[in-house]
């Protein structure tokens, strides 16, 4: 009754990877028509919400910028105070005040490493330089280093690790059940690859390898498998132009169009007149097409007889094209072609084989049409199946198996079906068996593998599933999850599939609370969350504006393996950067214990001021930064990720730099001792601790450029911005001693050749400890990183183990970059002529 109230069950919202009948702010319509009716505005749509959010998610400090942080406040605490007791000592033993004090500010100046920031910035700068030619744009330069110690990159699936564009793979058809047909290549380009058989058969079960055969117009099932290309064409709404390339239409349509292309069958729609379309439906799960020749004369043979064959002959020769969910079009058929392009009637047995074996693909991760013909939609004719997928970018499988093997865990974080997530991080080496025994593999290389393995081993692949599931989460699973228990459930989880914005940045947070370094890849707007809350935010260059302002990482060529590029990057710098601290905290370290020494025994000060400020200036300018671009080792770049809270400065730079600054001492204040054997100090004193001051100091930075290799191991010449420093250095240092204006600046005076000879024979002392230390005591003295207990010890012996599939893409994708650019080198010889 009108007024009253009626009683209605209690709803919750679906999820949106459940709703059915909502379009989204910023979606696109790209065919059709209809009436929608507006629900929300602004700020209460999703994408208003992601917007909400994505101003409430606040960037982290990367773990470089926390540990320079840290140690800045260390080192000014520690030098400070160690400057006051000497500077008190000095007044307390009767030194004048004022050069108490002007040798206590020089020592501050000297002590502190106010270079480290001018050297962090530097490194990460030209860090930044060499990405870009690698085609990564770094929008912030911690985001370079942060890189190095990621633990964790989740990655998008569909533009990051595939390439968003549907590529044809396998065909089948009830006139050849037992022969496997296929595409070689990828991607929109017809003459990136062909149609394709593999030789044997299904029942040759001890074979593991075949080799692929291609099928010309000449072979005698080349008219069956035409007239399924002509009929997937037919029913087709997507277009495809030869002279430039260029497309429109849904991803779905156009690979049927390039499979064709591949096959060599023309696009008979210019023969044909549309009469009648009936759109594809969610309800009726299929595409419908009615067209008649407008010659009169049908395209194929088989067409022709279904004309013929039908009880209502059609006066026009007109017919139906069909495509659409297998399930969907097999219930309307009552035929099916045969060897010999006519139709015969379709038994249950026989739907029941083509039903399986497109349950095979859809386990594969492939996306199943079934296409069909007739004169009626009663009575249709059964062509084949067709399966078509994203494939996975090139390289992508090798870029996942490198960053595993350097310790980093990679992840897939998709809207997708579960079927397809695991089928593609599969074949991304994100899931599966990674590695085998170091033995060698028997089969010479992947591309022996067969395109169709054994028939009855092809079940092992739908069995993985059931494998995947362990490793596998979905959407609502992490909705039911409580926030505090998420970070134990999602342990071991390596695909997360139909997860929406939100889901995204709760797996960030989650994996942030447990101590990881998370880097999110992504290329839309739903990922802009994700990549905000994530420690490193890498978007596609091929994305969407609001995703790469979110991120810190564009990728401008959408390259996956580009990353293992930037992760090497990473950890080189912030080893260069360790190396420089080595060098800087030694020259501290021996110029405020030279001192504190000097003033507790009453000596004069070894050196004055200006002789410690020009210390200061050469020692943090040049030859230090100059470490910051020093080449990394291989064992560097192949060591798992460093921890979060690992300290920048470890017991083993600690003890490298007091070793050195003691023997450094120990030189210049034998020295200094030895020249004031008469009491009075002089220029010749001062000059002459100077000069072995520097000497000992130039030979420690050559040592420092490597904190595992001893200096007759490392490569003169690797490093030339290092030899340019050092010798600019030495030429200036001979300027302050023997250039008569700046003798007067700095208080020296002119050394003889013999006493150079000298200096630099007992400055070669920091050379052999070095070796000792790194030969003989590495274990103290070595900073101890670790290698990736995946990491590689022989490129030949370990390898990625792709788990067998009856449907070997990779070889199909080798085999149309071989076919590709053999025709490009044909194309190349023929303009030459």
């Amino acid at each position: 009754k009108i007024g009253e109230g009626v009683t209605c069950s209690n709803t919750t919202s679906p999820s949106l990877t459940q709703q059915k009948n909502m379009v989204f702010a910023g979606t696109l319509v790209n065919a059709g028509r209809g009436r929608g009716l507006v629900v929300s505005v602004g700020s209460s749509t999703e994408f208003g919400k992601i917007a909400a959010e994505l101003s409430t998610v606040e960037s982290r400090k990367s773990p470089l910028q926390k540990k320079i942080d840290e140690l800045g406040q260390k080192l000014a605490a520690l030098s400070s105070l160690a400057i006051f007791i000497i500077a008190v000592l000095g007044w307390i033993m009767g030194r004048p005040f004022l050069e108490t004090v002007t040798v206590a500010v020089s020592l501050a100046v000297a002590a502190i490493p106010e270079g480290l920031p001018i050297c962090v910035t530097v490194t990460l700068a030209l860090g930044v330089l060499r990405m870009a030619r690698s085609n990564a744009i770094v929008k912030k330069l911690p985001a370079v280093e942060s890189l190095g110690c990621a633990t964790v990159v989740a990655s998008d699936k569909t533009g990051t690790l595939t390439q968003n564009e549907m590529t044809a793979r396998s065909i089948f058809t009830l006139a050849f059940p037992d022969v496997n047909y296929g595409f070689t290549g990828v991607g929109y380009d017809p003459s990136n690859g062909t149609l394709v058989q593999t030789t044997g058969t299904h029942d040759d079960n001890t074979k593991e390898n075949g080799s692929l055969r291609s099928i010309a117009k000449s072979d005698s099932e080349y008219e069956v498998l035409s007239a399924i290309f002509q009929a997937a064409c037919l029913c087709n709404n997507a277009s495809l132009s030869k002279e430039d390339g260029s497309t429109s239409g849904q991803p779905t349509e156009l690979s049927l169009l390039v499979a064709a292309a591949k096959a060599g069958t023309q696009d008979p729609r210019p023969l044909y007149h549309r009469i009648q379309e009936i759109p594809f439906s969610s309800d009726r799960k299929r595409m419908e097409v009615k067209a008649r020749p407008v010659s009169g004369t049908q395209s194929c043979q088989a067409f022709t007889r279904a004309v013929q064959d039908s009880a209502s002959k059609s006066t026009d020769g007109s017919l139906f094209f069909v495509k659409g969910m297998p399930e969907s079009v097999l219930g309307e058929c009552k035929y099916h072609i045969t060897s010999t392009s006519e139709s015969a009637s379709i038994t249950e047995d026989g739907k029941a084989a083509a039903l399986s074996q497109s349950r095979r693909m859809a386990a594969s991760g492939l996306r199943v049409l079934a296409i069909a013909y007739g004169s009626s939609l009663e009575k249709l004719t059964f062509a084949g199946l067709m399966a078509m997928e994203d494939p996975p970018r090139v390289g992508v499988a090798d870029a996942v198996q490198k960053l595993r093997c350097g310790g980093v865990k990679v992840l897939m974080v998709t809207g997708d079906s579960k079927e397809t997530a695991i089928a593609i991080a599969r074949r991304c080496s994100i899931l599966g068996d990674s590695f085998v025994n170091k033995k060698k593999s028997r089969s010479s290389s992947p591309d022996s593998s067969a395109l169709v393995q054994n028939f009855h081993r092809s079940q092992r692949h739908v069995d993985d599933l059931e494998y995947g599931v362990s490793y596998a989460m979905s959407g609502d699973e992490i909705d039911s999850i409580p926030i505090t228990s998420l970070p134990d459930a999602i342990n071991g989880i390596r695909v997360f599939y139909r997860v929406v914005p939100r889901h995204k940045l709760a797996l960030v947070r989650a994996l942030q609370s447990q101590g990881e370094i998370v880097a999110m890849t992504g290329d839309g707007v739903n990922d802009a969350l994700s990549l905000k809350g994530a420690d490193i935010g890498i978007a596609m260059g091929g994305g969407t504006d609001v995703a790469k302002e979110a991120a810190d990482v564009v990728l401008a060529d959408d390259d996956f393996s580009t990353i293992t590029i930037a992760v090497a990057e990473g950890k080189g710098i912030f080893f260069n950067i360790r190396n420089f601290l080595a060098f800087q905290l030694s020259t501290s370290f021996a110029a405020l214990t030279m001192a504190s020494i000097a003033t507790a025994l009453g000596m004069p000060s070894p050196m004055n001021a200006m002789q410690i400020l020009w210390i200061n200036l050469i020692m943090d300018g040049p030859p230090a930064q100059s470490l910051g671009v020093e080449p990394v080792e291989e064992k560097i770049l192949k060591a798992k990720p460093r921890k979060a809270d690992d300290p920048i400065v470890t017991r083993a730079l600690l003890a490298r730099c007091i070793t050195t600054a003691a023997l450094i001492v120990y030189l210049a204040l034998k020295v200094f001792a030895n020249e004031l054997d008469d009491g009075v100090i002089t220029r010749r004193d001062t000059t002459f601790t100077f000069m072995v001051f520097v000497w000992c100091d130039l030979l420690n930075a050559y040592c420092c450029r490597s904190s595992q290799r001893a200096f007759y191991e490392l490569n003169l010449f690797s490093n030339p911005t290092f030899l340019f420093a050092v010798g600019g250095s030495i030429v200036g240092q001979m300027l302050v001693v023997y250039f008569p204006p700046l003798q007067e600046v700095f208080q020296t005076e002119s050394l003889s050749a013999g006493d150079m000879a000298y200096i630099v024979t007992l400055s070669t002392s920091v050379l052999w400890l070095d070796t000792l230390r790194k030969k003989f005591f590495a274990s103290w003295f070595n900073d101890a990183y670790h290698p990736s207990p995946r990491a590689k010890k022989d490129d030949d012996h370990v390898k990625i183990r792709h788990v067998g599939s009856w449907l070997n893409f990779r070889q199909l994708d080798r085999a149309g970059k071989k076919s590709s650019s053999t025709m490009n080198q044909r194309r190349n010889n023929t303009m030459s002529l």
